[in-house]
């Protein structure tokens, strides 16, 4: 476990998802969770990631690991 906590404000949660917005292509991409802390992105716990909302006109990519069990 990597033991960090989301970066939403007030939340002290476990980070589980990183965040990532490309501006450009009016995007935001949340995956598992970083091995390493990365300027410009975020990390969230299970309840903010899946309630994560964007303006009007922008995607959300959801990448998710998959268990071959």
């Amino acid at each position: 476990m990597l033991d960090r906590p989301c970066t939403k404000v007030g939340c002290s949660r476990e980070a589980v998802s990183t965040l990532t917005y490309d501006y450009g292509d009016s995007m935001a991409v949340v995956g598992p969770l970083s091995l390493a802390r990365e300027p410009h992105t975020y990390d969230l716990c299970s309840f903010h990631a899946e309630r994560m909302s964007v303006p009007q006109g922008w995607q959300v990519v959801r990448h998710q690991v998959l268990n071959n069990s």
